[in-house]
């Protein structure tokens, strides 16, 4: 009987948060849901799911569990939740072979390993971290750089998400960092002020800050930028893409920006994503109709311009809380005005798809670090 409760339990558990994450409803007209995390950690870890559920089923028919109609009607949801997973696996290996021949071109292919681990990630062989080194007042930055003594370096200012209010650089695109690093490029990973105790445009000055201080400063600590690139993920998109886009002065303007999964209408005026009060109530305190200026003046789709650098735009296929559409208007937008541009879909990728270490945030890395070596520094990647 304790057998067939236990394969009861875990099917009835498991069926409803493995269909999200194969099957996830990507409806902009719906308003925010928090269940895209977990369909996250389960798109990015399913071969460790996938064991989880076949040791759940062989434990559970050991021990009598199909002695008993709940346990047979829970072996029955474990087995459909395996099979899911089996699709979830596919589709993700699907994506990485299509990102990885994806950028057209000079890029052609997406160095670098694409092992599939889903865990905390470690500090490779050749690469040197050095944490919180102060830069704003009691604000810090993470630099990642190679391990060796070479100063004149790229340099990558990463803004990290968190939704405006949260969030460190410790737990988004450090395969990035890391592939940067090995590379040739140094990376730092800002902190910045968070709403709702200052504006956006405090957050935006912020990272213009953030630029030219590694202009200014960041010698001081071994690394003397030769160019410096802006990237983000998430609202460390919006605000990198906003930052890039308002640039005052030679100190602030940067070679190229990479947005990842970000938001780049604060009005959401196309419905790309759902209504977010977030938003209107921790970020810009107002609404739309108060404030309409406003939400244009920080919006990066409404701040493209004659001079915008290039842009890459890089968004999951399957995110569900900024849906692939968000990043395609912007693409649009920038292409229209004849900007240069370039979109690399994730296919099956959801959103924060980079917080864990695996195949699709590795091979994702991999393709940001060639194009940012073709269009920043001119070079083609090594074939």
């Amino acid at each position: 009987m304790i057998a067939a409760a236990w394969l009861f339990l875990a099917g009835i558990v498991s069926l409803p948060i493995v269909w999200n994450a194969a099957k996830p409803v990507i409806d902009p007209t719906r308003r925010y849901s928090p269940w895209w995390l977990p369909a996250m950690v389960i798109s990015e870890t399913a071969p460790l799911w996938l064991v989880l559920h076949l040791a759940a089923i062989a434990v559970g028919v050991v021990g009598g569990g199909l002695d008993s109609a709940f346990g047979v009607v829970g072996a029955a949801m474990l087995g459909v939740s395996s099979v899911l997973l089996v699709w979830v696996l596919t589709r993700t290996a699907i994506g990485v072979r299509r990102l990885r021949r994806h950028v057209s071109g000079a890029i052609h292919r997406a160095r670098g390993p694409g092992r599939w681990r889903g865990r905390p990630i470690p500090t490779p062989p050749g690469v040197r971290e050095q944490h919180s080194i102060e830069w704003r007042g009691p604000l810090t930055l993470d630099l990642t750089r190679p391990d060796d003594d070479r100063r004149k370096l790229p340099v990558v200012v990463y803004v990290h998400g968190g939704g405006w209010t949260g969030g460190d650089p410790q737990r988004q695109a450090r395969d990035l960092y890391h592939a940067l690093a090995l590379d040739g490029w140094a990376s730092l990973g800002i902190r910045y002020p968070f709403t709702p105790h200052v504006t956006v445009e405090d957050q935006i000055a912020a990272v213009r800050e953030a630029v030219r201080w590694a202009r200014t400063e960041l010698s001081a600590h071994g690394v003397e930028p030769s160019t410096v690139v802006l990237a983000g993920g998430s609202a460390g998109g919006h605000l990198a893409a906003m930052a890039a886009l308002t640039a005052d002065g030679d100190d602030e303007r940067v070679a190229a920006c990479v947005g990842m999964y970000g938001v780049y209408d604060m009005a959401n005026r196309n419905r790309t994503r759902a209504h977010w009060d977030k938003i209107r109530n921790e970020v810009m305190l107002s609404t739309v109709d108060e404030q309409p200026e406003r939400y244009r003046a920080v919006s990066p789709i409404d701040r493209v311009h004659d001079d915008t650098p290039p842009f890459l735009i890089v968004h999951g296929t399957h995110d569900t809380l900024v849906p692939a559409g968000e990043g395609q208007q912007f693409v649009e937008v920038l292409r229209a005005a004849g900007r240069p541009v370039d979109y690399v879909p994730v296919y099956g990728a959801q959103h924060a798809f980079d917080a864990l270490s695996g195949v699709t945030s590795r091979t994702a890395a991999a393709v940001i670090r060639d194009w940012l070596g073709v269009t920043v520094l001119r070079q083609a990647p090594t074939a």
